[in-house]
């Protein structure tokens, strides 16, 4: 293994109280996501844990980001189905904040792949198939694998969020 990588195992969502039903999506609500994951380091060791994001009235994502004819198959957004939504904001959260998140010890911080590890499995547990996920997977790495977007705050929204890691034993 060249590399690790975080596998989700199941995800619990509340539901999003959203502004409107436009992009960006601006949250009126408190919302919680948890993912539960293993993460599977380059030895084969594992360690399984939950990632907790808190997300605050004030965060505002724009969703998956896709266009035509993509979009057909991993909308930007879907109405109602916060499920799905899950991923693209977990992502964006991520992605904001550079990989890291707090910790029993230190700060904890992924890598930009872990990160793309973690949309796809939100997105595999929602019900999304292996391939469409992988090819979500392979157009955030061609278009957002970019330092352009790591660590990208544009909406000025971090402090809208708040990300955990709870090692599970």
């Amino acid at each position: 293994m060249s590399r690790t990588k975080m596998r989700v195992d199941r995800v619990e969502v509340t539901p999003f109280f959203l502004e409107n039903d436009k992009r960006p999506f601006k949250f009126l609500g408190a919302a919680k996501i948890k993912a539960f994951c293993t993460r599977i380091y380059t030895d084969g060791n594992t360690e399984a844990g939950v990632l907790i994001f808190d997300i605050f009235p004030g965060y505002i994502t724009d969703g998956a980001s896709t266009f035509f004819p993509i979009s057909k198959l991993v909308p930007q957004w879907i109405k109602g189905d916060d499920n799905y939504n899950a991923a693209p904001v977990a992502h964006d959260i991520l992605y904001a904040n550079e990989g890291v998140v707090l910790s029993a010890l230190e700060p904890l911080k992924l890598s930009r792949e872990e990160v793309d590890d973690i949309l796809r499995g939100i997105w595999r547990c929602w019900g999304m198939s292996r391939f469409v996920a992988g090819c979500a997977d392979k157009g955030v790495e061609i278009f957002a694998g970019g330092k352009r977007h790591w660590g990208n705050d544009s909406y000025n929204v971090r402090k809208f969020t708040r990300v955990e890691w709870v090692e599970q034993k």
